[in-house]
């Protein structure tokens, strides 16, 4: 009665004490067969706190390995192997059963390949091993230890906060895949935008060329006419004159057949690009997306309406437009006359409209006229010759002349691609901080409890980071342009810059602080690096590819990334030594790893922290946790045995080796309240006599002393 009125949280009034864990979730005993090298093959377990003490080389971590065996928990480590990997040649017939209170289905496990169990096996107690521990908390395990860490984090919502999802990957993709998506999509936008920004441009800079051409052009032509003119009777002559305007109406004529000829070009080519995205393109594309987001609510006719489709009936306006442009194409065309019309010979009446009449016409009355205007044969080859470089040069021109206006309109263009960039490169920040948020949102739950917590645990903290590398970015700029000259002369002024101006705004601005940055960054030397870009604007075929990775590169956001960690007693984990990294785990398993409700096997806890801190911090969590579950540990520490009150010490013996095989083991178990007990633990345990008069002072007995 005066214990259960110093320590009431042990106390229960009933017919039953109660179980810490639910009754499927506890190993009532340990059944060994076929190994005569343990004596004791049956070996009951309290469901509370079992610690397994005893000499090193006593058999501790063999019972362990042995429960976890049956428990389809065991886990090979090659780089240190546990007891039952270097006994493995002595293990042939040896077997464990676990008997589970609640639960008469026994499965029988083979020690001698223990970790090699059926593919549907599902661990049915948690084994943090030695060997685990090290393989988890070395540089090589960090992504399992991370991926564990995110498991306690998931944990840490309640089911109704977790959208159904299985595990932290898939609610981290229900919550924040959006954003991923977001950014993803928009920084592939960006980089087209910047490739026709970049085209577009060049167009700009081809404005003065164009212009000379053209002048050049209507000053070959001009030549070209005077020249033909010459040709022409020197006196005033009616069929001359004649010949002239169907000379012009010719040219006007031309130019219609090929603007229609063009227009078929194009709608054929429309036609083709239709007929491609309805065949691969489409469905590629609707592929693509179920299999990024399978949804299985959707029916294969739910899909169906994601298929990208035009929205009107475009085969209809493309075979009228086709049809037009053919017909008007050969309309303008015609067919050679195969008769006069006039009695002196004319393929073409007085009065027609010359510039609406077909060319096989107008170039028929042109050779007539030719032949009779032209002083002889060798006049009239002439002309004929010259007219037909008038024809040619005159395409040539119209071609030109239309290339002058889209350049012209080409700055026009450029500044609303770069203001369509400038929105775009805001969105891809926009997503970025969303993502941010909704990691930190994860966290929320458990840095909630972290904070009103003590101790070691205080020092647990769990952060998100927006890592910007901005020396990558920097070199990747460097490698552009030539850096003998302009304003960043030399290696590494880029990045000085580049910290300067933008590492802030990217590390910790919004979407618009970042973009302001960068139009300033832009505005002040976007200008200086394309002039000492490594090759000339007039070579094209260079400068052309050179310039869309200059702006690709600009606006890239590959060197920004988000990553989310722990930090321990402010120190990144990944920074932390592998002993101070299982000081975590330990802390992650016991503390923090609420949903986990079956056994907890761990061998030495106590690995990596000192006296006071495995009192202050370890035994707590001890106590706490097998109010809750079942837990069985290996321990060299008095402190764990004794002020966590143990239900249940199992002592460790081992006999002389044989050289035929394994030593005889020998496990004797009881409680903390049976002096035998309390002998064995003060002899094996360094300060186990100590922690029983700390206990003993706690609980305000006298304890007897030993004889």
């Amino acid at each position: 009665m005066r214990q259960t009125c110093i320590d009431p949280e042990r106390a229960f009034v009933g017919a039953e004490p109660p179980s810490p864990a639910l009754e499927s979730q506890i190993i009532n005993e340990v059944v060994v067969e076929n190994a005569s090298w343990i004596r004791t093959p049956k070996i009951p377990l309290n469901p509370g706190l079992i610690a397994v003490i005893g000499p090193r080389g006593s058999g501790k971590t063999a019972l362990v390995d042995i429960i976890a065996a049956g428990a389809d928990a065991y886990t090979e480590s090659e780089v240190r192997p546990s007891f039952l990997a270097r006994a493995r040649e002595h293990l042939e017939f040896e077997s464990v059963l676990l008997k589970w209170k609640g639960d008469t289905a026994l499965i029988e496990r083979s020690l001698a390949e223990p970790d090699d169990q059926p593919s549907d096996s599902y661990p049915r107690a948690r084994y943090l091993s030695q060997q685990f521990v090290e393989d988890l908390c070395s540089n090589e395990g960090m992504p399992e230890l991370i991926r564990e860490i995110e498991r306690v984090i998931f944990e840490a919502h309640p089911s109704l906060e977790r959208d159904g999802a299985a595990d932290f990957e898939e609610f981290l993709y229900m919550r924040g895949g959006n954003h991923r998506d977001t950014r993803d999509l928009e920084t592939a936008a960006l980089a087209e935008i910047s490739d026709r920004i970049g085209q577009e441009m060049e167009k700009t800079r081809q404005v003065a060329a164009l212009t000379k051409q053209i002048d050049d052009k209507k000053t070959i032509i001009a030549q070209y006419r005077s020249d033909r003119k010459k040709l022409l009777p020197k006196k005033e002559n009616k069929a001359g004159e004649r010949l002239q305007q169907l000379i012009e109406a010719a040219e006007t004529v031309r130019s219609n057949i090929r603007y229609f000829s063009m227009a078929q070009n194009i709608v054929t080519a429309i036609t083709t690009e239709v007929k491609d995205l309805r065949q691969n393109r489409a469905p590629a594309t609707l592929r693509a997306m179920q299999e990024r987001h399978p949804l299985q609510a959707m029916t294969a006719a739910d899909w169906q309406n994601f298929l990208l489709r035009f929205q009107g009936d475009v085969d209809t306006i493309l075979a009228a437009k086709a049809k037009a442009a053919i017909d008007s194409a050969a309309s303008w065309k015609g067919k050679a006359p195969q008769a006069a019309i006039q009695p002196d010979g004319a393929f073409l009446a007085d009065n027609a409209d010359l510039k609406n009449t077909s060319l096989a016409v107008l170039e028929a009355e042109i050779d007539r006229l030719s032949k009779l205007v032209a002083a002889d044969k060798l006049t009239g080859d002439r002309l004929a010759a010259v007219t037909k470089r008038i024809n040619e040069e005159t395409a040539a021109l119209t071609k030109l002349q239309e290339r002058l206006v889209d350049c012209e309109g080409a700055k026009a263009r450029a500044e609303e691609l770069v203001k369509a960039r400038e929105q775009g490169y805001m969105r891809v920040f926009d997503a970025i901080v969303g993502e941010e948020t909704v990691l930190r949102e994860l966290y929320a739950p458990l840095m909630a409890r972290l904070a009103l917590a003590g101790g070691t645990l205080a020092k647990l903290s769990f952060n998100v980071t927006r890592i910007v590398d901005v020396d990558s970015w920097a070199a990747k700029g460097e490698e552009l342009f030539d850096k003998r000259g302009g304003p960043f002369k030399g290696v590494g002024s880029l990045t000085r810059e580049a910290h300067d101006m933008l590492a802030e705004a990217w590390e910790t601005g919004d979407s618009k602080t970042i973009t302001e940055a960068m139009n300033a960054f832009r505005a002040k030397h976007a200008s200086a690096l394309l002039e000492n870009a490594p090759y000339p604007r007039t070579d094209a075929a260079n400068y052309r590819p050179w310039s869309r990775r200059f702006a690709q590169w600009l606006y890239g956001t590959d060197h920004i990334s988000i990553e989310y960690g722990i930090e321990y007693d402010g120190i990144d984990i990944q920074k932390l030594s592998p002993g101070t990294r299982g000081i975590v785990l330990v802390l992650l398993y016991l503390a923090l790893d609420d949903s986990d409700d079956r056994p907890l096997i761990i061998d030495q806890p106590e690995e990596n922290l000192d006296p006071q801190s495995i009192y202050a911090e370890l035994v707590p969590l001890f106590q706490a946790a097998k109010r809750k579950r079942q837990v069985i540990m290996v321990t060299h520490n008095a402190n764990l045995v004794i002020n966590t009150d143990a239900d249940q010490i199992i002592v460790a013996e081992v006999g002389p080796y044989t050289a035929d095989g394994l030593p005889p083991i020998t496990y004797r178990s009881g409680g903390l309240d049976e002096t035998p007990i309390r002998k064995l633990v003060c002899d094996i345990l360094e300060g186990g006599e100590r922690a029983f008069q700390d206990r003993a002072r706690r609980l305000r007995i006298a304890l007897a002393r030993r004889d």
